[in-house]
């Protein structure tokens, strides 16, 4: 009996070494742990040495870098292999993954592209800028109205090369060991440490990079100080409110799985010894250098005059979902477009395009205008109504608040109570009364709503709220067809525009036209403001071609 024990527990054993991993050849076993994710792959290495040595090949690992950098990576310089290259640079690769990042700078926000520099091996990321020249000889009159203006809108759009937003540099002096020792997945990363960031050429000026966790579905309402907020599609949002500066532990995550994918920080300060100066020329230079507010740039100098370290700016990023602003057969204009918004300059939209049943609930500011936009006439007693409580509201709500009039800003840019009285005059000869409009539309036309959203915006209506929405851009929107030379045979379907004072106080929307000349390209009829403004699509790959060429 004992023998027949043995022989069994013989066979047992060498059935086990047989199916074995470790006993596979190496081009099989390489081929199964290339479905392993990067954590799974360093974990599968410890089990033994065989495993150990295989999962190191660069043929695993050279897709696994290629996959996070969103590009081809040919060679691991400067490091001596690709596992070396992924390891050092972990866990941030996936600001290079997400490739576009928008931030909730107030109130201009920022858009940035990050990609992975294989020329030095550093992540590194860059604002995307529009510039536009301005001259009389590019306005005209519009055909169907001379007292409307039509700007021409040619935008230069590119990445602003000078100073980068986001750098991690590999330490090309580190030791072989010291790289060896943080392995992915062995728990010793902190995840919650500042990353250092050599960003500014001024002295005195510091960043840092903050790794964050994102806060869970069901902790976020309506309220909840999140970014991006609700209105924008996103993966996964993180808090953007802070009464410690995001330095308590609830922020920052304990391991990987707790580490956003979607969302980081940065975190920007003045620092400076032995140089007291309380120039306020200094300070403006200190704000344009951080991209933050003179206020808080004023704060700084009046409150630490010593230049130790001084307040902090800390902005919170987020990734744009590919699927909410890559143009599809059924969603051809969805993107991000530039616009051209006049004095405020130039500002970078997203562009979403949903059917009625995924699309959120309209604004309650243009309820005034429903029955406008399924092809009755505008009701302007309606509006006149809305536009009054509104206004009874705002000044229920300001004569509850204490009043500092020595802080108080100037008239605001637009003002919009003037803005609504020429929204009611003009819908009587623009919107309600179309004398040249066709009333028969294209057959095959597109469906659903567009949102343009603001990823950048300016001191009246600030970035990630909505700056015009055209609920239905089907036959149920449809005004008519463009028979101007300017924009012939485009589809002008109704749209609403959001306007505000500075501050963003006094948020209305009003009565526009949304011109579709083409999926890259969009015109808006301000009726307002007597004017009509383009929007085209930014072309992404060539910022990505541009930060490539300026690496090599």
């Amino acid at each position: 009996m004992a023998m027949a024990d043995s022989s069994l527990d013989d066979s047992i054993d060498q059935r086990t070494e047989t199916n074995s991993l470790a006993t596979l050849p190496d081009e099989l076993l390489l081929h199964i742990l290339s479905f392993l994710t990067p954590l799974e792959l360093a974990q599968a290495g410890q089990t033994c040495r065989r495993l150990a040595i295989t999962s190191y090949d660069d043929i695993l690992w050279n897709p696994i870098v290629s996959q996070a950098a969103a590009e081809t990576v040919p060679e691991p310089k400067p490091m001596r292999t690709f596992r070396d290259l992924y390891v050092s640079l972990f866990p941030y690769w996936f600001l290079a993954t997400n490739r576009i990042w928008f931030g909730d700078t107030e109130p201009t926000g920022k858009l940035v592209l990050a990609r992975y520099d294989s020329s030095v091996g550093s992540i590194v990321a860059h604002q995307v800028v529009a510039v536009v020249a301005r001259s009389m000889d590019q306005v005209s009159f519009w055909e169907k109205d001379r007292d409307v203006l039509i700007h021409s809108f040619n935008p230069v759009v590119c990445l602003d090369m000078n100073q980068p937003v986001l750098r991690l540099d590999i330490a090309s002096t580190r030791e072989e060991g010291s790289v060896n020792d943080n392995i992915v997945g062995c728990g010793r990363v902190n995840y919650g440490k500042e990353t250092l960031m050599d960003t500014f050429s001024q002295s005195g000026l510091h960043s840092a990079l903050l790794l964050c966790r994102a806060l869970p579905a069901g902790a976020i309402s309506d309220t909840t100080a999140v970014w991006p907020p609700l209105r924008i599609p996103a993966a996964s949002r993180a808090r953007n409110a802070s009464s410690d500066g995001f330095r308590s532990a609830g922020h920052a995550p304990g391991n990987f799985s707790e580490v956003s994918q979607n969302n980081f920080r940065l975190k920007k300060w003045a620092e400076y010894h032995g140089r007291p100066s309380n120039s306020f020329g200094a300070a403006s230079r200190i704000a344009a250098a951080l991209g933050i507010g003179m206020p808080f740039v004023e704060h700084l100098y009046q409150d630490n005059m010593d230049f130790g370290p001084g307040p902090k700016d800390v902005t919170t990023y987020s990734s744009l979902l590919p699927e909410c602003y890559t143009p599809t057969s059924e969603r051809p204009w969805q993107g991000i477009f530039v616009g051209d918004y006049s004095t405020h300059g130039c500002e970078f939209l997203l562009v979403t395009q949903s059917d009625e049943e995924h699309a959120r609930p309209l604004p309650s500011g243009m309820d005034w205008m429903r029955e406008w936009f399924r092809g009755g006439p505008l009701n302007l007693a309606a509006a006149a109504t809305f536009f009054d409580e509104e206004d009874e509201d705002e000044d229920e709500d300001e004569d509850d608040e204490p009043h500092n009039h020595a802080t108080e800003q100037p008239n605001p840019e637009v003002e919009v109570g003037n803005v609504e009285a020429d929204a009611f005059q003009s819908t009587d000869t623009v919107s309600n009364a179309f004398p040249y409009v066709r009333s028969q539309d294209y057959d095959d036309v597109p469906s659903g709503r567009l949102e343009a959203i603001k990823l950048t915006g300016d001191p009246n209506v600030p970035r990630s709220q909505y700056s015009f929405i055209a609920p239905d851009i089907g036959h149920g929107g449809f005004l008519r067809v463009a028979d101007e030379d300017r924009f012939r045979g485009a589809r002008v379907v109704r749209a609403a525009g959001h306007v505000a004072s500075q501050g963003f106080r006094e948020d209305h929307y009003i009565p526009s036209q949304l011109i579709m000349i083409s999926h890259d390209c969009l015109a808006q009829f301000w009726e307002a403001f007597g004017h009509i403004s383009y929007y085209t699509r930014v072309d992404l790959a060539s910022l990505t071609r541009q930060g490539a060429a300026r690496a090599s």
